[in-house]
């Protein structure tokens, strides 16, 4: 079986044909959307415009919002027109809510409000900054939508100067804090390293130079003191050995000394001078003769010395001078032994000090490290807050004599002399589209499920011979 066109004017049979299925969708549909249009509430729609002034002072001062987009700059304005400050004050002047309703009237300016860009009088495409933008303000009456407009342009004009005002002394007073806090912690870190450095005084990573300097020297003193202990000892020992030979009577003092009084002394002197002579001399010299007469008698006294007792020799040393000098002379130089040894042991303990200090050292630098770390870094933080304090300071200063970036209201917002929405006309037409499409959509739903055969082309679709057709006879019942 063929599928069969249809002719157009079939359409048109068919649509006359289900007037009804047409007529009557069609005007409940146009209908409905009719009185949607009437019954929706009216939206007027009203705007002032904000004229950006720039700063009086140089950008440098103040900051520079360059790095900014018109888009995120329209991002930032409008998210402080919606800030609860701005509306809860709107709403209390312009009496649109008690105290007790304020936040919802606030939730309903808040969606009644919006940030634009107006439309320029010259093409401006490009331009880097933003001067100038709408406040819009939309709602059901064009008096209190012009009078609400005009109140969120005065208000965010304040409330924006007076936020800056507030956000900058905010900012001096929490810098301010931040500083003071940071200027004690100072204090008591600097009381920290004062206190540890007293503590570790003499054992500091930069005394250590001069720690082993002062060793070295010290060491120096040491080995000096070393050789005189040794030179004294030597000394006593040497006075010992003339104090026993004296005591035992075989003292001889040296050549060209006087007062020699021992009968020892005296022959090693006769014997000397008796040599001496015979060098000169023959031994039948008289001179020679006398000194071998003068020594035999030295010999025979010291002789009868030796057969003396002890105590008659002790006697003798006594009253002798030499012997006498040699004992003060060996006092002396135990006397200074002594005063060396108590040097050696005063300087050996400050070689033990000394080395102590120097060993010390790393230790002290570790455990003094923190501290010192510490402390520069809050230096460090005093010293960037400064810096952030003097700038607040200023921000403040600029803020109050209104040297930064500033708002006024450039032009008031007017009365709506028609609403924005909704569009009535528009409504309307797309209404009787509607009832059009939904109208015919249903005529043919109707003949699409009518099986019954009114003509000849429908026998055909079947595949059935037509013998013959009958005429529509016009003015039959």
């Amino acid at each position: 079986m063929t599928q069969r066109t249809m002719h157009p004017l079939e359409y048109l049979v068919i649509l006359k044909r289900r007037k009804w299925w047409l007529i009557i969708p069609a005007v409940v549909c146009f209908a409905v959307g009719a009185a949607y249009a009437m019954l929706l509430p009216p939206t007027y729609r009203s705007n002032a415009t904000i004229a950006v002034q720039a700063a009086t002072v140089t950008p440098d001062l103040v900051g520079s919002r360059g790095q900014l987009t018109k888009e995120e700059r329209l991002r930032a304005l409008e998210q402080q027109l919606r800030s609860p400050a701005v509306l809860r004050r709107v709403a209390r002047e312009e009496g649109l809510a008690g105290e007790d309703a304020v936040e919802g009237a606030v939730q309903g300016l808040r969606g009644r409000i919006s940030v634009e860009i107006p439309r320029p009088i010259a093409r401006t495409e490009g331009t880097p900054e933003l001067n100038a933008f709408d406040i819009v303000y939309r709602d059901g009456t064009p008096e209190q939508t012009q009078r609400v407009a005009n109140r969120l342009a005065q208000v965010f004009v304040d409330e924006h100067s007076r936020s800056r005002e507030v956000q900058a002394e905010g900012t001096s007073d929490f810098l301010g804090t931040q500083l003071r806090a940071s200027q004690q912690r100072i204090s008591e870190l600097e009381t920290r390293v004062r206190s540890a450095k007293e503590r570790y005084q003499g054992r500091l990573p930069e005394q250590t130079a001069a720690n082993l300097q002062t060793l070295g020297g010290v060491r120096q003193q040491l080995e000096m003191t070393s050789n005189n202990i040794r030179s004294e000892q030597d000394r006593v020992a040497h006075l010992d050995r003339q104090l026993q030979s004296m005591q035992k009577g075989l003292y001889a003092a040296p050549a060209g000394q006087a007062g020699a009084a021992s009968p020892q002394q005296r022959v090693l002197t006769l014997q000397r001078e008796l040599a001496a002579a015979r060098a000169k001399y023959t031994d039948k010299h008289p001179e020679v003769q006398i000194l071998e007469e003068e020594l035999n008698t030295a010999r025979a006294d010291a002789a009868a010395a030796k057969e003396q007792p002890e105590g008659s020799r002790d006697e003798m040393l006594a009253a002798d001078p030499m012997y006498q000098g040699l004992l003060a002379e060996r006092s002396m130089a135990q006397l200074r032994i002594q005063g060396y040894r108590r040097a050696e042991a005063g300087l050996n303990a400050d070689i033990l000090r000394y080395q102590q200090r120097v060993e010390a050292a790393p230790m002290v630098e570790q455990e003094l490290a923190a501290t010192t770390r510490e402390y520069e870094l809050e230096q460090a933080q005093y010293n960037r807050l400064s810096e952030q304090y003097a700038t607040a300071q200023l921000q403040e200063t600029i803020a109050r004599t209104r040297g930064g970036e500033r708002f006024s209201v450039l032009n008031p917002a007017t009365l709506p002399d028609s609403p924005e929405s909704p569009n009535r006309a528009r409504i309307l037409l797309m209404a009787l589209g509607l009832a059009l499409a939904l109208g015919g959509g249903a005529a043919l739903g109707r003949e699409y499920l009518d099986r019954s055969i009114r003509d000849a082309h429908a026998l055909e679709d079947l595949d059935l011979p037509v013998l013959a057709e009958i005429p529509r006879i016009r003015g039959a019942a």
